[in-house]
């Protein structure tokens, strides 16, 4: 029997209020951490029929699946999921709601919640919060952040649910570590990835060009042409980066190269640091081939270099705490997502899983299953309701 939860129909919706109807909520769970096809598993939830004076009743929209969320369930990255109590029917376990972005719209708040009503859109505030792998969420009102209606006007939700972390992340990077002046330019690895794109993007419209080191594949000539269309001035191999050819290139710009994005590590960002110019950074968000990042004494001391590491999920928890940051942070996602509005800035290719009301979960797990497996190609995200 599916679970029932129960929320206001219309308007600024207030628990204690009559008009009511049923609602099925489901949630893709673990109880333990470990390999997430083989943890993972979809579950009828109960959620209170009542609200807290702080609580939200929130229907998710969309939410994708990011490789930090597997690391979550694998128990491997450093922020933990919640394991709370998940009511289903009659029995009671110890389990967290995979998924960390995603966009929802509000249909319930408690008494004493301020600042959001019912059909806002909201997103979570900080990872490890809540799960947003699930049809609906209970949470409190200090967890999420307003998306304002004016933002996200004409936008499919998919692109406010992939805003946090892979734009995100590609913003701060070209804004936070060093003055960039039109023309100059940032050599990065892992060009083909979600924040590579996003650099790429963000990079044409503030006059920056970028040098895109990508993975050696068959279908090569299909992906520069598809990162050239992005804006992306120069796109090599990892393995034509230590040739004559592309020293050659790289070496007469005519314009500096002032940082470094890396997401792999490994010999592939040793030898792209080589090419950043006197007085750069390197700038590492990930580590992709689980390789360290090395860098020789002679960069530091001759070409005074510095590298840095970046994660989006610690400037979050920092801007909770700042003033500043949080106007910073709301600046930066009215930015892109003005541009996703314009046309200028487009996600990352996703394969969508559709998560439609009515479906039971036994029909909604092999869906879940094939989205959280590594190498399952494209970056899946989920899309509820009908």
């Amino acid at each position: 029997m599916s679970a029932k939860i129960f929320a206001q129909l219309g308007g600024v919706a207030r628990t204690g209020f009559a008009q009511i109807r049923s609602l099925q909520a489901q949630a893709a769970v673990y109880t333990e951490t470990g390999d997430p096809q083989s943890v993972i598993r979809v579950v009828e939830r109960c959620l209170p029929d009542k609200l807290s004076d702080d609580q939200v009743l929130v229907r998710m929209l969309a939410a994708p699946v990011n490789p930090s969320d597997l690391n979550q369930i694998e128990g491997t990255y450093p922020v933990r999921g919640t394991f709370d109590d998940v009511v289903t029917g009659s029995d009671t376990m110890k389990a967290a709601v995979g998924g960390n972005e995603g966009v929802g719209e509000v249909m319930n708040v408690g008494n004493s919640v301020s600042g959001l009503a019912a059909g806002d859109w909201v997103v979570p505030r900080q990872s490890g919060r809540f799960g947003t792998w699930c049809t609906h969420t209970v949470t409190s009102a200090h967890s999420l952040s307003l998306v304002p209606a004016s933002w996200r006007a004409g936008l499919d939700p998919l692109d406010v649910a992939c805003l946090k972390v892979n734009p995100c992340t590609a913003y701060r990077l070209l804004r936070d570590f060093g003055q960039l002046d039109r023309g100059d330019y940032v050599i990065q690895n892992g060009a083909n990835s979600g924040v590579g794109r996003a650099v790429i993007q963000l990079a044409r419209q503030w006059g920056i060009r970028t040098i895109n080191v990508v993975r050696d594949r068959p279908e090569l000539d299909e992906l520069q042409q598809e990162l050239q269309a992005l804006g992306a001035d120069i796109v090599v191999t990892d393995k034509q980066l230590g040739s004559d050819d592309t020293k050659r290139l790289l070496k007469s710009l005519g314009a500096p190269i002032r940082l470094g994005f890396n997401c792999v590590g490994g010999r592939t960002t040793l030898q792209m640091t080589k090419f950043i110019s006197s007085g750069g950074c390197l700038v590492s968000y990930g580590g992709m081939s689980r390789q360290p990042v090395t860098m020789p004494t002679s960069l530091l001391l001759f070409k005074n270099l510095s590298a840095r590491g970046f994660w989006m999920n610690r400037w979050y928890v920092d801007a909770t705490n700042s003033e500043i940051l949080e106007k910073q942070k709301l600046k930066m996602w009215s930015d892109i997502l003005e541009l996703t509005r314009s046309g200028l800035f487009v996600r990352q290719p996703l394969a969508v899983s559709r998560w439609p009301d009515g479906l039971d979960a036994a029909e909604a797990q092999p869906a879940v299953r094939n989205a959280v497996a590594w190498g399952a190609g494209l970056k899946h995200a989920f899309v509820f309701g009908n």
